[in-house]
């Protein structure tokens, strides 16, 4: 396995911005022995574990970590990709001048374990990619808001200030052809639609076509035809699986 050489690592502070998230999941995720913010070949990396694993964690945009996964994967590193979905969000918003709390309130919006494929989509390759494993976790979380006015005008004026753990109160891993088609239930009989797909999840059919499309680029799936107006989809053998690079 073609392994380079770890340089010095750096403070343990990131040098890059980070809501307070990011680097609540690496003090959890770290374990004795692992070394965090470690520079591998010229690049910065959230957390290197004992066993030579890497781990980065991607509160989001996961299309912009995909290069940098990809090109260590293809080296030979065990990577490891953790992703958290907040299952339950607190809203908190702010005075902008004071910085009084002004109002606590739940999200209503709540992720699930097929919100990860809405950033998926972006980094399919994760699914094909020898050495690749996707954590997601589960948590609990708080979002913190300043209604400054320099926020986007679809929040209304509202920036993020900050983001942070509460609590996690799951993980799921996966890496092997086998785990991520464990999503597919196996109640659904092949050539199935996207409209098949979201009933037997219990998501709408669009959500159901963003997990199809990635399957699809990962080779798990493939289209097979048209029913109505819907695109038919069934499994790939094994001897006809090509890894995405």
């Amino acid at each position: 396995m073609a392994m380079g050489s770890i340089a010095a690592e750096r403070s343990g502070i990131n040098l890059y911005s980070e809501y307070s998230l990011h680097a609540q999941l690496k003090d959890y995720l770290a374990k004795p022995g692992d070394r965090l913010e470690a520079l591998v070949e010229g690049k910065v990396v959230d957390l290197v574990r004992a066993d030579g694993e890497l781990v980065e964690v991607q509160t989001g945009h996961l299309g912009q970590l995909a290069p940098k996964v990809l090109e260590f994967a293809g080296k030979g590193y065990r990577v490891r990709v953790v992703y958290p979905v907040s299952a339950r969000r607190e809203l908190r918003r702010l005075e902008p001048v004071t910085n009084e709390l002004l109002s606590v309130r739940m999200s209503p919006k709540r992720g699930d374990l097929y919100s990860l494929f809405d950033e998926l989509i972006r980094a399919p390759g994760f699914m094909a990619a020898r050495n690749v494993t996707v954590e997601i976790l589960m948590v609990r979380s708080v979002e913190t808001k300043v209604r400054d006015g320099s926020g986007s005008w679809w929040r209304k004026g509202d920036r993020t200030v900050d983001k942070e753990l509460l609590e996690v109160l799951s993980s799921r891993s996966f890496r092997t052809r086998g785990q991520w088609l464990a999503l597919i239930p196996k109640s659904l009989t092949s050539p199935f639609t996207s409209a098949a797909l979201g009933e037997a999840l219990g998501i709408p059919p669009q959500r159901a076509r963003k997990i199809l499309y990635c399957f699809c680029r990962a080779s798990l799936l493939a289209e097979s035809g048209k029913q109505g107006r819907y695109k038919t989809y069934e499994k790939v053998s094994r001897a006809g699986r090509s890894d995405l690079t």
